[in-house]
């Protein structure tokens, strides 16, 4: 591991009592005089399919290859992925840029040590400290909704020293995947006073860089991002003045901007038939790559009648995951099925652990052996008022991207002729209600297909979109939603996906006020037995075997997530740049080495 020689000043956390911290210390941060490259006033134009829904690469909600993008040139991280070409493995190495070294500097207690460099600053010259990993690392274990944050709640402790450019991080127990930590930091002086704080402080932009670029505009209507090369950056400059991230349209448009150069890359969702389309073009290379974010279907274990792990699996029996894959990937790309509860298909070791098909008769037994039957009269409790859609129906968009979903228009919970609806025995419905992020398409294209499936077999289910900071914390707590239609995370250290997605969380008394512990595992389902072997692989990660042979049935036995499909894109560039590599990092993808995109004249 790289070292790092700095003495460090402890600072204790007294989160239990009502004494504040002691503040973190800072220094001046020193003005940059690094040359940088004159403007070309030609921007490198990369088409892709839409800008996401927001950019605080730490949400759920906000899971795209637009914020990927954006986060990994813009926010700054202690260590970054990097993808060895010839294994394909990818490798967190430390970005020299941001630090002088990083070191584990005991085992007992597990402590870090980050040596930040003294020139690091944000474009608004607040120097990049330890408070910014204090803000993070407080975020991630408070606020709902966040990505995979079992590694910070191992943290004990952020203290700060040398002007808050030493920072050392103690952790309750080793963690081998230290250097995923802190990964995209966030600028904290701005984000805590913000009215919209860590969850909305980020939904329209990001006001300020710590890394080569800085967002100069975001035009959602139009869905572009114009990123320009950060004056301020201390260390090595990026190449392009300028990329300009914009929709790429339909498949004749995207090939209309390649042919004639007005694009020079390109990454969009869509299939073999379109990465044809494109190596049609001359001198244009295309790939397809995985990309960081797999859809999932997760139950809401707090909610009326979804406790009962055999009402769980007959629901997750009547459902097709290839379909909805298909659905999700816009058709024609059932290769995108996610089949593991723990590992994506990108994942090296990745195998299909689901089991077989039971079949509509077994999962309809099933429900029947819970209590529902089929019953004419039963009585509705979830379709919502009859002028108002169970569904929502997509924006619609002035230029269709590459085989992007839409949610089909709304259909109601009416029950199909012939099958009557599963009620219980006080003459109830069973409802299934899904939620999804509001705007996102492709999760409500999804819930809708899903919905329709359920309602085909007698199950009163519906689909409400709903604001993403209201999806993830209220929906899920009072048991209005019985599911949840959204993305997961590719490519986390399986032991973090592990504790953060299936870890027994104490449930907090009703109001406490501290829910957010608690919805780190989102279905509030797990199962208890795999608690020592998740502690175990916390400290010495999760060994591939045990993974496949003990964790994943049990998992799926627990019949809480249903792992739907791994977005994809088509990459494609044109002759007249260089430094574009399609295959990258998972984490990032082509925009790993955007810093040295260079356009060539025609």
């Amino acid at each position: 591991m790289p070292a790092v020689l700095v003495s460090a000043i402890a600072l204790v956390l007294t989160a239990c009592t009502a004494d504040p911290p002691p503040p973190i210390e800072s220094v001046e941060t020193p003005v940059s005089t690094t040359m940088v490259p004159a403007k070309t006033g030609d921007p490198v134009v990369v088409a892709i399919d839409d800008v996401g829904i927001g950019f605080n690469p730490h949400l759920l909600a906000d899971q795209s290859p637009a914020t990927a993008a954006v986060s990994s040139l813009v926010l700054p991280s202690p260590f970054r992925p990097i993808r060895n070409a010839d294994t394909g493995v990818t490798t967190w190495e430390p970005d020299l840029s941001l630090m002088i070294s990083a070191e584990v500097t005991s085992q007992s207690p597990f402590t870090i040590r980050y040596q930040l460099r003294n020139e690091a600053q944000w474009s608004d010259s607040a120097p990049i400290a330890a408070e910014d990993f204090r803000y993070l690392w407080q975020q991630m274990i408070t606020q709902p909704g966040v990505v995979d944050s079992a590694g910070y709640a191992l943290i004990s402790d952020v203290a700060s020293s040398g002007g808050g450019k030493t920072v050392d991080v103690t952790l309750e127990s080793p963690y081998p995947a230290w250097q995923r930590l802190f990964t995209d930091l966030v600028p904290s002086h701005l984000l805590k006073d913000s009215p919209g704080g860590f969850q909305g402080g980020l939904t329209d932009n990001v006001p300020v860089s710590g890394s080569r670029f800085n967002i100069k505009t975001v035009d959602q209507g139009r869905d572009e991002i114009l990123l320009e090369r950060n004056d301020r950056f201390w260390g090595e400059p990026a190449s392009p003045d300028q990329i300009l991230i914009r929709r790429g349209g339909t498949p004749a448009q995207l090939a209309d901007s390649l042919r004639s150069a007005d694009a020079q890359i390109a990454q969009v969702r869509g299939d073999a038939a379109l990465r044809a389309q494109l190596s049609a073009i001359p001198g244009v290379r295309t790939d397809t790559i995985r990309q960081s974010r797999v859809l999932s279907m997760t139950v809401n274990g707090r909610a009326a009648n979804m406790s009962d792990s055999i009402v769980r699996q007959g629901i997750f029996g009547l459902l097709d995951p290839n379909l909805l894959a298909t659905v999700g990937a816009g058709g024609g790309a059932t290769d995108r099925r996610a089949a593991a509860q723990l590992l994506s298909p990108s994942d090296p070791g990745y195998t299909a652990t689901s089991p077989a098909p039971i079949g509509r008769t077994a999962a309809l037994d099933l429900l029947r052996r819970a209590g529902f039957v089929p019953t004419p009269d039963a009585v509705v409790t979830s379709t919502p008022n009859a002028t108002a859609p169970t569904t929502a129906t997509a924006p619609t968009s002035t230029a269709p991207t590459t085989g992007a979903p839409t949610a089909d228009p709304a259909t109601t919970s009416a029950p199909v002729p012939g099958v009557p609806r599963l009620a219980d025995a006080t003459g109830t419905a069973l409802r299934f209600v899904i939620g999804a992020v509001e705007n996102d398409d492709i999760a409500l294209a999804v819930a809708g297909t899903a919905a329709d499936e359920l309602v085909s077999a007698g199950i009163d289910a519906t689909v409400t979109p709903l604001p993403a900071d209201e999806l993830y914390s209220t929906a899920l707590t009072e048991g209005t939603v019985d599911a949840v239609v959204g993305w997961n995370s590719a490519g986390v250290d399986p032991a973090t996906a592990l504790a953060s997605r299936f870890g027994c969380v104490q449930e907090p008394a009703a109001g406490s006020g501290d829910r957010a512990a608690a919805l780190r595992n989102l279905s509030g389902l797990c199962v208890p037995e795999l608690g020592p072997t998740i502690d175990r692989a916390l400290v010495n990660g999760l060994d591939p075997s045990v993974a496949t042979n003990d964790v994943e049935p049990k998992l799926w036995s627990l019949a809480s997530t249903l792992p739907i499909m791994q977005d994809s894109s088509v990459v494609a560039a044109v002759p007249g740049i260089t430094g574009v590599s399609l295959t990258g990092p998972i984490e990032v993808g082509i925009f790993a080495d955007a810093a040295q995109w260079i356009r060539t004249p025609s």
